[in-house]
């Protein structure tokens, strides 16, 4: 868990449009994904399609972030914060999302549909007109999910 210097300095992680969070396999090896975020008091929220990651977040749901770069090179100097994941749903799920989206504004929706030289595109495999669905709407994505880690 986050030690009490950790949580007054949980700003550092809003100072960048990045984090890494490392979540961990069964056989205990790290897997690092740099992700958006947004904190909000001592959470950080963030949305990921659902998959491998989520499966790793329900089997062990301690995990770090650190402040990051988008291609996940860690920041120099950067804290490690430790906490644990809950995935959402619901209300809390649609609250998360919002305050996402408010983070990112337009790029929240749009920018993950667009192919980026060097950064895992999620969405390549959908038709033009699927991918401008998801980006006009402003709900959380049938085939993602909110997750919340919570620093005690």
């Amino acid at each position: 868990m986050a030690t009490n210097a950790q949580r007054s300095d949980i700003s550092e992680l809003s100072r960048t449009r990045y984090a890494l969070l490392r979540s961990y396999r069964k056989s205990g090896e790290p897997v690092d994904t740099p992700m958006w975020f947004a904190a909000a008091g001592n959470s950080v929220m963030f949305r990921t399609k659902r998959g491998p990651k989520t499966a790793r977040l329900r089997a062990h749901p301690q995990v770090e972030l650190t402040a990051c770069d988008y291609r996940g090179r860690k920041l120099s100097g950067a804290t490690v914060f430790t906490g644990t994941a809950t995935i959402l749903d619901g209300v809390d799920a649609a609250a998360a999302n919002r305050v996402l989206h408010r983070r990112y504004g337009w790029q929240w929706n749009l920018v993950p549909l667009i192919r980026i030289p060097g950064v895992t595109q999620v969405h390549a495999g959908l038709p033009w007109r699927e991918k401008w669905r998801k980006a006009r709407n402003r709900n959380v994505w049938d085939d993602s999910v909110i997750v919340r880690v919570d620093f005690a």
